[in-house]
């Protein structure tokens, strides 16, 4: 039994900033062996180079896996991967970062009523059968291998399948039972509607999604038609779904209906005009004064066409040449675009020597001008090339590295479901923390972890130095101390702590960034309880604040990247010269010491950690460097050791080590 699928894209969410975008490619008349190819990508933090990732790995799989019909879909398929993995690796190795961007893709193909299945990253695939979801994507990635994709799934496709292909974890937002309801419409359409409306809610960032069904269809084709399939590949003729947004082999049913259609109305056409001549050339043959008799005979209707269609072939003709014209001049302009916008770049590296911030505009001037190009679809690759070198010269000005990381420690060995917090160092040791766990991590182990309390939620923790302890605070504004490995509840004069986003102790302080009150609160140990809080606040606004840092002065770091200073209550300036040229926007976290000549601040957005140094003539700081972390995603928090120059950063479940 054949099978007839149907498929059809569907985007969900807004876009921020990641590269978004599905692919198919369509042999379903050539026969079993023939089949479908379907690609599900999301390429985050390289926007230069993601739609010719994207393409390439488009083009490596379809070429490969069309190239003999004739060979088991299984190992056309694997030949198809293996190209895909060897095109990738060799995008990397152009790149002197080594880094293409975060992948998540699902790349799939049915034939001879068989999926096969592999993915990387976080893009999925479920298959709802008799109302039940079941993913068929986990476990293929391996993490650490060379080849991008490692393992490859299969199994047989039946009559009222619906498979489900998502560029990111749909079980984060919609339960499988909700999923296979939404999805047990045989109308994919309908469905797929359903199914967006369902997510619009609920998703934030774009989410792409291929819906499949299958349904039992009419016999294979011939082996003639298989062959016009051949010689149809080898001309290489893709269809564009303009309604992803996309190009590059995207489909819709929609397009190829209405190709059909079209080429059966040719061919109708075409048998009309052959009985036509026909006639004609019968009629002159019996007429003694020639072809030129049977035109004089034609009716004054058939006149007027043949002057109509002389008309529309001279309108085509000439309109076909002005757009070949207009072409040439739009080919030309772009090239001198390009010109001009390298040699923009040029003038930027030298003006970087003495003026950052103008060699900074210059760069963001020469990178729109090279996008508008590279959008136009002209002269691709070399605007590419300009665009790459964009990116290497604004890191070059802004001295960024791209760390070297180590895994230090994965808390999940010891908890599948840690949502790690914050990290802390006391006595040499180095602490995670989650809402209600501790984790130490001795000699590069994660121990066993220390329940803090059952009833209370974490919100954030300081080390206490003057009690050679670790203060944690909770959500409902309590404060649990952990000392000789015990937790303890500390008391306060006012009973509970005042609400706050982030604590710090300093000598025998202790302090809550209150962002909503304004207020930074001030609390001084008295033996086994603290007083009463004090104000600390007097005239800075820090409404925006997310997290602070103490050195004597009080750094409150604000969401739009903005430092206020606070000493002894008071605000004091604090200017910021050399700034980077990607202003922070979304900073979570910020860290300094007493002794520590330097302020560092976490940017999750950008996996980056900014380096700025203390400047004790002016009371502000200078930005220095920063570290950008290509290869770890949801960053929490970071320490950084200055005995031994070492940063530490923290995602959800791992701690990672880079030398400073």
């Amino acid at each position: 039994m054949s099978l007839r699928t149907q498929y059809e894209f569907l985007f969900v969410g807004r876009d921020e900033g990641s590269f978004v975008e599905n692919y198919a490619y369509d042999l379903g008349e050539g026969g079993d062996n023939s089949g479908k190819i379907f690609i599900n990508l999301e390429i985050q933090n390289n926007p230069v180079d993601a739609e010719a990732i994207g393409e390439t790995i488009f083009d490596s799989l379809r070429k490969t896996f069309f190239a003999d019909l004739e060979k088991d879909p299984y190992e056309r398929f694997e030949e198809a991967i293996r190209a895909v993995n060897k095109a990738l690796i060799a995008l990397k190795q152009e790149k002197v970062s080594k880094f293409i961007g975060n992948l998540h893709v699902l790349i799939a193909a049915i034939a001879d009523n068989t999926l096969y299945v592999t993915q990387t990253g976080e893009a999925e695939a479920y298959l709802i059968r008799r109302r039940l979801c079941s993913p068929i994507s986990e476990n293929l990635a391996e993490e650490g291998a060379v080849d991008i994709f490692t393992n490859i799934a299969s199994g047989s496709v039946e009559p009222g399948d619906f498979i489900l292909f998502s560029s990111t974890r749909l079980v984060r937002y919609v339960s499988k039972t909700d999923l296979a309801k939404l999805c047990s419409s045989q109308n994919l359409v309908t469905s797929l509607a359903e199914l967006k409306d369902y997510l619009n809610t609920e998703v934030l960032g774009k989410v792409g999604m291929i819906g499949i069904t299958a349904h039992e269809t009419a016999p294979d084709l011939n082996a003639q038609e298989r062959g016009e399939i051949v010689e149809h590949l080898e001309k290489e003729e893709v269809y564009v779904d303009r309604d992803s947004g996309g190009a590059g082999g995207r489909t819709s049913n929609a397009l190829k209906d209405a190709v059909s259609l079209l080429t059966g109305a040719v061919n109708d056409l075409r048998g009309k005009v052959s009985d036509i001549g026909s006639k004609r050339k019968a009629r002159t043959s019996r007429s003694s004064d020639g072809g030129w008799k049977d035109v004089r005979s034609w009716s004054k209707d058939r006149m007027l066409t043949v002057i109509i269609i002389t008309v529309l072939v001279l309108v085509v003709g000439i309109w076909w040449m002005k757009g070949q014209a207009e072409e040439q001049q739009k080919i030309e302009e772009f090239s001198t675009i390009l010109d001009e916008v390298k040699a923009e770049v040029g003038s930027a590296e030298t003006t970087g020597q003495y003026n950052k911030d103008q060699a900074g505009e210059m760069l963001a001037h020469a990178e729109t001008r090279a996008l508008e190009v590279l959008n136009s679809g002209y002269h691709r690759a070399k605007a590419n090339e300009i665009l790459e070198t964009i990116v290497s010269t604004r890191d070059r000005l802004d001295n960024i590295i791209h760390a070297e990381t180590r895994m230090l420690a994965d808390l999940a060995v010891k908890r599948d479901n840690v949502s790690a917090l914050g990290l802390l160092s006391l006595n040499n040791t180095l602490y995670a923390y989650e809402y209600n766990a501790l984790y130490p991590i001795v000699l590069n182990e994660v121990q066993d972890p220390v329940s803090i309390d059952e009833n209370e939620t974490i919100v954030d923790a300081t080390v206490y130095e003057d009690e050679n302890s670790i203060l944690f605070f909770t959500k409902t504004g309590k404060l649990i101390e952990y000392k000789d490995n015990r937790m303890t509840f500390i008391d306060g004069t006012d009973g509970e702590f005042k609400r706050g986003v982030s604590v710090q102790a300093y000598s025998n302080k202790f302090y809550i960034l209150d962002a909503e009150q304004n207020q930074i609160w001030r609390y001084t140990r008295r033996r086994d309880k603290f007083d009463a809080a004090e104000a600390w606040n007097v005239n800075a606004e820090i409404k925006n604040g997310v997290d602070f840092a103490i050195d004597g002065n009080i750094y409150v770091l604000n969401n739009d990247g903005y430092i206020t200073k606070i000493y002894s209550g008071n605000r004091e300036d604090f200017p910021v010269k050399r700034q980077p040229m990607q202003l922070m926007e979304n900073p979570t976290k910020i860290y300094t010491e007493l002794d520590m000549n330097q302020i560092y601040i976490l940017e999750p957005e950008l996996r980056r950690v900014l380096i700025f140094q203390k400047d004790a003539k002016t009371g502000g700081a200078t930005y220095n460097n920063q570290i950008v972390f290509d290869d770890v995603q949801d960053m929490r928090d970071l320490y950084v050791d200055k005995d031994t120059n070492k940063l530490y950063v923290l995602d959800k479940t791992k701690v990672y080590e880079v030398a400073l």
